[in-house]
C-alpha cells in the first residue's frame, strides 16, 4: 500500500461524505420552499374556508361549538399535513454518495489488510494500530449520519 492509494481512497470518502451533505441540503431545501409556499396558500384558503364555513354553521351549531367543531378540522388537516412531510424520502443521489463512500472504506480497509506499508513494516503490525482507527472514523460518521437522518 502507498500513501497516493489511501490518499485518494480518503478523498473519496471526504467527496462522498460532501456529495451526501449537498444531496441533504439540497433536498431540505426544495422540500421546505414547497412547504413554505404550500403552506402560504393553504393557509389562505383555509381560512376563507373558515370564514365561510362559520357563517353557515353559526345558526345551526350555534356560537359555541361552531368554532370548536372548525378548530377541530383545522388540527386534523394539520395533521395530514404533517404525515404527508414527514414521508417524503430523499432522492437516489443519496444512495450513489453512500455508494461511493463505502466503496472508497473498503478499498481502504483492502490495502490495509493485503499490503506491506511502507518502512518495510509488516502490513499485520501496521495495520493493527490503522485498521481499528480507520474503522472507529468510518463508524462514528456513520452514526453520526444516521442520528442526524
Amino acid at each position: 500500500m502507498n500513501l497516493n492509494n489511501l490518499s485518494r481512497h480518503i478523498r473519496l470518502i471526504l467527496r462522498g461524505e460532501l456529495l451526501m451533505l449537498q444531496a441533504k441540503l439540497a433536498f431540505a431545501l426544495k422540500r421546505s420552499a414547497f412547504v413554505g409556499f404550500a403552506l402560504l396558500f393553504a393557509g389562505l384558503g383555509l381560512v376563507f374556508v373558515n370564514m365561510g364555513l362559520f357563517a353557515w354553521l353559526s345558526p345551526l351549531w350555534g356560537p359555541v361549538w361552531t368554532p370548536a367543531g372548525l378548530g377541530l378540522i383545522n388540527l386534523a388537516l394539520a395533521a395530514a399535513a404533517l404525515a404527508v412531510a414527514a414521508a417524503v424520502k430523499p432522492g437516489p443521489e443519496m444512495a450513489l454518495a453512500e455508494e461511493i463512500r463505502n466503496m472508497a472504506a473498503d478499498s481502504i480497509e483492502t490495502e490495509i489488510r493485503s499490503a506491506p506499508l511502507m518502512g518495510g513494516l509488516g502490513a499485520g503490525s501496521m495495520a493493527g494500530l490503522v485498521l481499528p482507527a480507520v474503522s472507529t472514523i468510518i463508524g462514528a460518521m456513520a452514526r453520526r449520519r444516521k442520528e442526524k437522518a
